[in-house]
């Protein structure tokens, strides 16, 4: 294969998608592995968030790093370290060392995702920066959602431990592909700097930044609610598990196909609009969810929900580009991610206090209440933003 953008972006997406389907096969597995140990509720919650905590503690060093030493070695170490985590879950045996495999499994997906974003952002021609982005975030999100559905197949007919051999296996293709496909930094238009890559006190005296940050914030808060509680509150209406299912795979598939396609319309317009108007209509679909019944209209509010959130992700990746393009990409991408995972981190646990107090519908309101506010925020903060003028991938510094 040639060493052009293309074929780069093609090595970047596929790998993506392999790493993300992995994810996706352990993600349903993981409480029933935890409650096997004799985890409680509290543990059970540590488990899961480990891997967003090491992603959130650790995403502006990686950033940094990767900006200052490059690319493919970055990514290469991330999924041979998914690799070793995905047999390490099949070793565990408590949930202290499952715990720990989660701070690592986090730690390898920060070496692998952000980095290959931004090493797509590095590479895009001028005028087509949305279009890639867009590209890798479409192999992210489809890759995320086609996992549960994998892991339940294998699950079901071979056992818990093969998912988490099929993640490993995975995680080793894509390995192959990225040493063998991936042309070293120097040639597939990595940018990589000696200096000059923004500090944490400059990417956040930035008011683009820090609107950035923000969105992610308040789409992970608002959204995650969402995603967490609505199997919990789908149940209690009488949908069965394949309804649930349904609501949650439509959700992710839209937002998977419209990165692209929304990315490249992106690039002929201002981004500042596609994320604001996709902010706002995502809390309008939430806010309804429990006043609804029968799986017709939930299903039709989680369409909704696809479609906001098809148009946010890739207005805020094109900002993010544009920006990254003095800041750093990776210093950037990797701040915006910490704050994306931290806003993982808080939802359940604030949708779980509000479900306790007040019950499961008002952490629809939550959600609703924090996209609202994130979208004012964020408006505020992007009031008067142009994107500059695309000048293509750069040379390196």
């Amino acid at each position: 294969m040639q060493n052009t953008p293309l074929a780069v972006l093609f090595t970047l997406s596929a790998a993506t998608c392999s790493v993300m389907v992995g994810l996706g096969i352990i993600w349903p597995l993981l409480p029933v592995l935890a409650v096997q140990f004799g985890a409680g509720g509290l543990v059970v919650g540590l488990i899961i968030a480990s891997y967003n905590i090491s992603r959130t503690l650790l995403s502006t060093w990686v950033g940094r790093f990767s900006d200052r030493l490059g690319r493919k070695n970055f990514i290469l170490m991330g999924l041979a370290l998914y690799s070793v985590v995905s047999f390490a879950y099949v070793m565990a045996d408590s949930s202290e060392m499952l715990i720990a495999v989660r701070l690592a499994h986090g730690l390898a997906s920060l070496l692998v995702v952000p980095i290959c974003m931004a090493l797509a952002g590095d590479i895009a021609p001028r005028g087509q920066l949305g279009s890639y982005l867009g590209t890798v975030n479409m192999a992210l999100m489809a890759g995320l959602g086609l996992g549960p559905s994998l892991g339940g197949v294998l699950f079901e007919h071979f056992g818990m431990h093969s998912a988490f051999y099929g993640m490993g296996a995975l995680s080793i293709f894509a390995g192959g592909l990225v040493l063998f496909l991936l042309p070293p930094d120097r040639e597939s238009g990595a940018v990589v700097r000696a200096q000059g890559t923004a500090s944490l006190r400059e990417i956040f005296s930035d008011r683009t930044a820090v609107a950035l940050v923000l969105m992610r914030f308040f789409a992970a808060t608002g959204q995650g609610a969402v995603y967490t509680f609505l199997p919990i509150y789908a149940m209690g209406a009488s949908l069965s598990s394949l309804q649930v299912g349904v609501l949650l795979s439509v959700n992710i598939f839209i937002v998977a196909l419209m990165q692209q396609p929304v990315g490249r319309w992106m690039d002929r317009g201002n981004p500042k609009s596609a994320v604001l108007v996709g902010m706002f209509a995502c809390a309008v679909s939430i806010l309804p969810m429990p006043f609804v019944e029968g799986f017709g209209p939930l299903l039709g509010l989680n369409v909704l929900m696809g479609l906001a959130s098809g148009l946010t992700f890739p207005g805020s990746l094109v900002i993010s580009g544009h920006l990254g393009r003095t800041m750093g990409m990776a210093s950037l991408m990797s701040v915006t991610d910490a704050a994306w995972t931290f806003g993982l981190i808080i939802s359940p646990i604030l949708s779980g206090l509000i479900m306790d107090t007040l019950g499961v519908a008002h952490v629809f309101t939550l959600g609703a209440a924090l996209l609202f506010i994130g979208s004012v925020v964020v408006a505020v903060l992007l009031h008067g933003y142009e994107p500059p003028e695309d000048q293509g991938n750069i040379v390196q510094q």
